[in-house]
């Protein structure tokens, strides 16, 4: 790649990044919202720039930034400095959201390592070239931006537990008509981010290529439980759609009841006026 900042050209994908062995730090964190590659480039055109799609950066020699799109960014070995920095300027991005606290996945690849394998929080590389940061970089991203699914959806559960108890215990709903939708609504909005973000999970192209590539992606996709874990949330997201429309049938049938027993009263009402103003007439008669 020249000085430019345009991105290296394809042929490239198998060139080293790094030269010698070596033990790179990588931390992955992620952000609400989506990150537009054209955009930050647009906007940080400083950057020296690896690849473009997915957006790759290197910020300061031998350290190097991969966004994602569904909000993701991965490190590698970068300073404290570098990572507060971009934390800054990912944040001024209109598309993006705020970073998710408390949420951050962390990883070691040595590099020069005579065979490839994956171990807990350990990967091992015979070379750095820029398909197989893509591909470390694509599980580790997946994985953090999991952890943040997951925490969502236990966030949901948690509102749902109560109301579901009382139904189990009382047969009734211990809530306002508003307490009930706002749970709904919560909920509903976890299960259009996570689903959305869910479709991005798909292997990596540098896999269609090459068989090595394939199995590391493979290992990857293992040790993280990748699999596991989107069918755990699936699952979730599967009961909390079931157990929002029971309460909206609920709110729905309370509703009714109500306005039934409006009419009644209004009914009784109109028989109590009735009587009222004609009862002592037909009493005289």
């Amino acid at each position: 790649m020249d000085s430019s900042g345009s991105p290296i050209p394809p042929h490239s994908r198998a060139a080293r990044l790094l030269e010698g062995p070596a033990t790179l730090k990588l931390v992955a964190d992620y952000f609400e919202g989506r990150i537009d590659g054209r955009t930050f480039r647009a906007k940080y055109g400083h950057y020296r720039v690896i690849s473009a799609n997915p957006l790759v950066i290197e910020p300061e020699q031998g350290s190097f930034v991969y966004l994602q799109k569904f909000g993701a960014v991965v490190f590698w070995n970068c300073s404290d400095r570098v990572i507060a920095a971009l934390h800054e300027e990912l944040g001024v991005l209109v598309e993006l959201g705020t970073r998710v606290e408390g949420v951050r996945d962390h990883l070691m690849v040595h590099i020069g390592a005579p065979e490839e394998h994956v171990g807990f929080s350990e990967v091992w590389l015979r070379d750095f070239t820029l398909d197989r940061l893509k591909i470390v970089s694509l599980a580790l991203a997946q994985s953090v931006a999991l952890e943040h699914f997951e925490v969502s959806v236990r966030g949901a559960m948690a509102k749902f537990e109560p109301v579901m108890a009382g139904l189990a215990r009382h047969g009734r709903l211990f809530l306002t008509h508003l307490e009930a939708m706002k749970i709904i609504g919560f909920t509903m909005e976890i299960r259009a981010a996570v689903l959305e973000n869910l479709t991005l999970f798909d292997d990596p192209p540098e896999t269609w290529e090459s068989e090595s590539l394939a199995h590391l992606d493979s290992e990857l996709f293992g040790q993280f439980d990748l699999a596991e874990r989107l069918s755990a949330i699936q699952q979730k997201l599967a009961y909390l759609s079931d157990a929002a429309a029971r309460v909206i049938d609920l709110l729905t049938t309370r509703k009714t009841h109500r306005l039934e027993w409006v009419v009644i009263a209004l009914i009784a009402v109109e028989v109590v006026f009735f009587l009222v103003e004609k009862l002592p007439k037909l009493l005289r008669h």
